[in-house]
């Protein structure tokens, strides 16, 4: 168990606070008490700006909506939405033709990147010669 779960164990009930503070005095208490309002005010008034933040955002966009709908926009139109693209990274993936020779000696053209899976016979070529992918590069 935690620091927190244990604390927030230990608080949960009447019973386990009694036990742990049966020994504290009543001011040491009042002052454990005080300090605990001060904390929870603290974080309400954290909450509090979060939240007047989060409306100022909203009412800058319902503001930002009425000004493009008045002038008969779209999001869209302004390419800020582009459909199946937001957040991905376009890969930028050179491909090229490859020129390889099998097992019985044929020359084969393979279309490919530089970087993924061969095929097999490919890989075979690769690892029989000791050559890398690029030095077989076909020249077109």
């Amino acid at each position: 168990m935690n620091v927190i779960e244990e604390l927030l164990h230990r608080l949960g009930s009447k019973t386990r606070i009694r036990s742990l503070l049966k020994d504290v005095g009543l001011d040491e208490m009042e002052r454990i008490v005080k300090r605990l309002h001060e904390v929870c005010d603290e974080k309400k008034q954290e909450r509090h700006e979060v939240e007047a933040k989060r409306k100022e955002k909203q009412h800058s966009i319902d503001e930002i909506k009425k000004v493009i709908e008045s002038k008969g926009l779209s999001l869209a139109d302004l390419g800020l939405l582009e459909k199946g693209v937001e957040g991905k990274r376009k890969r930028n993936v050179s491909k090229h033709h490859f020129e390889y020779q099998t097992v019985s000696g044929d020359t084969v053209r393979w279309y490919g990147s530089t970087t993924g899976r061969l095929p097999k016979d490919f890989q075979d070529y690769l690892n029989k010669t000791g050559k890398k992918r690029i030095d077989c590069i076909a020249d077109d």
